[in-house]
């Protein structure tokens, strides 16, 4: 499977962005949540592109496949705290919003690739038409 270098896939680029956000962001936590909250989303942040580098590296289209569904995973966690950052007052209403657009954008482009590697996942051949699962009788 021929691909683009993780470093010039659109999704890692977005979530390099999202990364230096929520590095900004929590520089205006308050002092006390520096080693709390704020070190967990940097945490969790820095997680997602680290990810999606090594979904690239991977051979097998189902660990691939497998792997952006993990960051998705990420993405859902990462969307958590920042409720919480908002529900405690640590993110404004704009930057809040600017986050979970953000964070939105980034996990509606992951799961366009599981999408995309789903058929590949099945053995089917790009275009090829999909074959119906077989019916079972329920009723037995």
């Amino acid at each position: 499977m021929a691909h683009e270098p993780f470093e010039k896939l659109a999704v890692w680029q977005r979530s390099i962005e999202l990364v230096e956000t929520v590095y900004l962001l929590t520089r205006e936590f308050p002092a006390d949540e520096k080693s709390g909250l704020a070190a967990t989303l940097r945490r969790t942040v820095i997680g997602i592109p680290a990810k999606i580098a090594d979904a690239d590296g991977q051979d097998d289209p189902a660990k691939v496949r497998q792997a952006f569904a993990a960051t998705r995973g990420t993405i859902r966690e990462l969307q958590t705290y920042a409720v919480i950052c908002r529900r405690m007052r640590f993110l404004g209403h704009f930057n809040y919003a600017s986050l979970r657009r953000r964070m939105r954008k980034i996990d509606l482009m992951l799961e366009g690739q599981v999408d995309l590697l789903e058929p590949e996942v099945r053995g089917e051949k790009p275009g090829e038409e999909r074959k119906p699962l077989p019916s079972r009788n329920l009723a037995a």
